[in-house]
């Protein structure tokens, strides 16, 4: 059961969320809007929030107090790689590890476990005082730094700092200007960061308020990935029904420099 709530409500990158909400707009080929965007992403996740927020966040405090990490190698990333799971584990406890674009519940704020954590996510003060306000609780405490802006601005004292690893789950299809929050997350990996990334970066069937099309080649996403200074360690699992969408996701490391 705690394996299907993480991978159906927690991870943001899977269909269930979307259909969950009820009231998705109708695709639709439309320019984007950053502002009508947030609006979007801010109203559904509301909703996902007052369903299932309490139960997770017990779901999580019942994992915290059994000693576990919530995340593990069954995921879309590492697809049962227990050996690489452990590694990147062993990496990113005592690092500094970034997350961009969290959403109301994110992947690295129920992982109490790692050292520190950073969020830029730029809702995060309304989807932090939704969850305050229907339990008294939120994922978004005091011992995570949260940045609440837009991932294409610059960060300047993030700038080579980040040297655990950094993830961006199911959010630069929602953005403006998502090369550029690649280039900005290349700039913060310090040498030896992992990188966990996942995004649908075509929508076959068509756009709607949230979402933005990146590209339609994986290849494409690998070349820049690598000339950012990223080596592809693993393909992540496809995850999305291959008619309505083209999906990317990869584990990479920043490479050492030479």
């Amino acid at each position: 059961m705690l394996s299907r709530i993480k991978n159906s409500v927690v991870n943001r990158g899977n269909r269930f969320v979307g259909r969950l909400r009820g009231t998705m707009p109708p695709h639709s080929q439309i320019g984007f809007d950053h502002e009508d965007a947030q609006k979007y992403e801010f109203e559904h996740n509301r909703q996902t929030i007052k369903e299932h927020f309490p139960r997770v966040y017990a779901d999580v405090e019942k994992e915290k107090a059994a000693g576990g990490l919530w995340q593990s190698a069954n995921d879309q990333w590492f697809r049962g790689d227990v050996e690489l799971f452990n590694s990147w584990a062993e990496h990113v406890r005592n690092r500094k590890c970034l997350e961009i674009g969290s959403g109301p519940f994110g992947h690295i704020a129920p992982c109490y476990w790692m050292k520190d954590r950073v969020i830029i996510e730029p809702l995060i003060d309304q989807y932090r005082n939704a969850q305050l306000e229907l339990t008294g609780k939120t994922f978004f405490t005091a011992d995570i730094k949260c940045y609440a802006s837009p991932a294409e601005q610059i960060i300047p004292e993030l700038i080579g700092k980040v040297d655990g690893f950094i993830t961006c789950r199911n959010a630069l299809d929602h953005c403006e200007d998502p090369m550029t929050i690649l280039l900005n997350l290349a700039d913060y990996a310090a040498p030896g960061c992992w990188f966990l990334l996942w995004t649908d970066i075509w929508h076959l069937a068509g756009l709607d308020a949230g979402h933005h099309n990146i590209t339609k080649s994986q290849r494409a996403m690998d070349a820049y990935l690598t000339g950012l200074g990223f080596e592809i360690l693993k393909k992540g699992e496809k995850i999305r029904d291959a008619a309505e969408y083209v999906e990317y996701g990869v584990i990479a490391r920043k490479r050492q420099a030479s």
